[in-house]
């Protein structure tokens, strides 16, 4: 076995890729060697290229750092410099340009007027009088709807649109819509908000931004010309100018609001942008004393008397004698407060209040009243009447033809003797007499609330004496209508002066009732006047015509027969009549008083005004539950 380990060869050395390529180079022909060098050049091309793609490191050089000190110095005073302009600038926006940039500003900051609610007015039952409803006043922004270079129609794409909805002139829509060197002009008022809402959304469907509204509501009155001289109206702007709405329009109207808003600079509201509201405060809401329903009758009811007297005007009042409150206060003509345009300009007042006269007859119950407490005269006192009698340059006669006749006092009254009456007024100081007439109201205004209110004309307590003998019987002063029945209500309620009014309640917004001004009762003549002159009155209807007489209740009155002033002439023409009428007479409650103005077919109040009277009466006194009565009381003496 060892010899044959020893017989194996050897193993020999592996040749190398060289000695192998010369050793085959050797074998090989010319064609190989050229292809084996070929491939042997591609070999070391390959290994170049790799060789050449390896990567070279360079050494890395190094910058030293800055001195940061000199850095940080560097730092802060680019800083100080940025600071410097930034407070720079801050102080041109705010100290130098800042009303200028405000007024840019305030380009795209809307603000918006809230208009409060015009208070109502209803009467005594709640029935409205006067309301406001719900309308719109449509704007726009000139800069907005304006033609421009760019867009030479565009004010006629507004105008196509908003005739659609509104019913204006093409050409003056157009003016305004192009209006220059503004960014506000009205296009209509007093618009339904449904008209304005459909007008809107058809303009925002057609991308055409610029038209806006404000609140323009409208007022109404239900009643047309029911109270309307009492009520009254309001302009195009909503200010009242007649009436109550005149009187009461700072308390009506309310406070306006405002509503500040950011707009974009098409015209549309910013929906994230600040916006800040200051309410509006709503006008306080008013009761009138009225009665509607009783107004409404009064009112037709004087207009059939004044027509068939033939007068030229008319006025009416019905009033509460305990309180002063008055139910009803009417004229003929009258006007509709929806329509004040379409009336006389004469008859838009309140006459009732205005329209000073004289008032005849009536008012001796008022010179009775102040003889009577004076202690001068009594009912039963003595006259001898004579035919004439003489006053200053002149004589006085009585409307009836007499001799020389004996008559009470309250026969005078019944009688509506001018010449009785004068004898007793001569029996007082013309002063006192004065006196006792500016305290029941005279020659003052009477303070009821209601504009244009006259105080009427009182002579001077140093008056002629012819001018005390005018005024015993009416005549030489002047008076209204409201002062006149304020004044006798006063002698019937236990003689204590209540001041008139049309005024009931007030209410604002939140329902809290307000305070209202009134004057306090007064006494103006004793109890016991008060008695005589119900009982002076009670013969008035005792002992003259049966026309002046209520139906179940027993009632006092006083007819007026006062020659007429006429400013056109500077003279007396005509006449005024007028009937004053008062029941249940033992206790009063209800006082109603017509005049008639200027009559041509009557000269006396009993037939020119108490028909009118007696009927109001009538229908006033079962409205209000006042109970009939049941036995007239026993007529009284009128002779001696």
């Amino acid at each position: 076995m060892a010899d044959d380990r020893r017989r194996q060869p050897r193993p020999t050395r592996r040749p190398s890729k060289a000695t192998t390529a010369a050793s085959a180079s050797r074998r090989l022909r010319p064609q190989a060697e050229k292809k084996l060098a070929a491939s042997t050049a591609k070999a070391t091309a390959r290994n170049s290229a790799r060789a050449a793609k390896k990567k070279v490191y360079k050494p890395v050089r190094r910058v030293p750092l800055g001195n940061s000190p000199r850095r940080l110095r560097v730092v802060l005073v680019a800083m100080a410099i940025a600071l410097s302009l930034c407070g720079g600038r801050l102080l041109q926006l705010q100290g130098f340009d800042s009303a200028a940039y405000a007024a840019d500003g305030d380009q795209f900051t809307a603000k918006l007027p809230l208009l409060p609610t015009r208070g109502d007015l209803v009467d005594r039952n709640g029935q409205v009088l006067a309301t406001t409803q719900p309308a719109v006043a449509v704007t726009a922004d000139p800069t907005l709807t304006r033609n421009t270079t760019k867009d030479p129609e565009r004010a006629a794409r507004f105008a196509a649109v908003i005739l659609k909805h509104l019913d204006l002139d093409r050409a003056t829509l157009l003016e305004r819509l192009n209006k220059p060197d503004t960014r506000f002009v009205y296009l209509a008022k007093k618009i339904p908000a449904t008209t304005y809402l459909a007008l809107a959304a058809e303009l925002t469907e057609l991308k055409l931004y610029g038209v806006f509204r404000e609140s323009d509501p409208i007022r109404v009155y239900p009643g047309t010309n029911v109270a309307a001289g009492v009520v009254g109206f309001v302009n195009g702007e909503g200010e009242g100018v007649a009436g109550l709405e005149r009187s009461l329009n700072g308390k009506l109207a309310g406070v306006e609001g405002q509503e500040t808003f950011e707009m974009a600079p098409n015209g549309s509201r910013i929906p994230l942008g600040e916006s800040k509201i200051n309410p509006a405060v709503d006008g306080i809401d008013y009761q009138l004393t009225l009665d509607a329903e009783l107004q409404w009758m009064v009112e037709r009811r004087l207009e059939e008397q004044v027509r068939k007297a033939g007068g030229e005007t008319g006025t009416a009042i019905t009033m509460n004698i305990k309180t002063g409150e008055v139910l009803a206060m009417a004229n003929y003509p009258g006007y509709d407060a929806s329509k004040p345009g379409a009336a006389d300009p004469d008859d838009l007042g309140n006459r009732a209040v205005s329209a000073a006269y004289e008032p005849g007859s009536v008012q001796k119950l008022l010179t009775a009243a102040a003889l009577i407490d004076a202690g001068v005269a009594n009912p039963d006192t003595k006259l001898t009447i004579p035919a004439l009698l003489g006053s200053g340059d002149g004589t006085v006669k009585d409307a009836f033809a007499h001799g020389e006749i004996n008559l009470l006092m309250r026969g005078v009254i019944a009688k509506s003797s001018n010449i009785g009456t004068i004898m007793l007024a001569r029996q007082l100081e013309t002063s006192r007499l004065r006196a006792y007439l500016a305290s029941f109201g005279l020659g003052s205004k009477t303070g009821i609330g209601l504009p244009g209110e006259s105080s009427g004309h009182l002579p001077p307590a140093d008056m002629a004496d012819y001018t005390r003998d005018q005024i015993a019987f009416g005549q030489g002063l002047s008076v209204t209508a409201i002062q006149e029945a304020a004044a006798i209500a006063a002698l019937l309620n236990d003689g204590v002066y209540n001041q008139p009014s049309v005024i009931k309640s007030a209410t604002d917004q939140d329902g809290k009732p307000v305070d209202l001004p009134k004057q306090d009762p007064r006494r103006v003549v004793s109890s016991s006047t008060s008695d005589q002159i119900r009982d002076l009155m009670q013969a008035v209807v005792d002992h003259g015509s049966d026309r002046l007489a209520l139906d179940e209740y027993a009632s006092g009155g006083k007819t007026g027969t006062a020659q007429r002033y006429d400013p056109d002439c500077g003279c007396y023409r005509g006449y005024t009549v007028s009937y004053v009428s008062a029941a249940p007479i033992d206790d009063p409650e209800l006082l109603t008083y017509v005049v008639v103005d200027n009559p041509t077919n009557s000269d006396t109040g009993t037939t020119g005004a108490a028909p009118a009277a007696v009927d109001i009466m009538q229908l006033a006194l079962p409205r209000y539950g006042i109970p009939p009565t049941t036995e007239r009381p026993k007529k009284e003496k009128i002779k001696w």
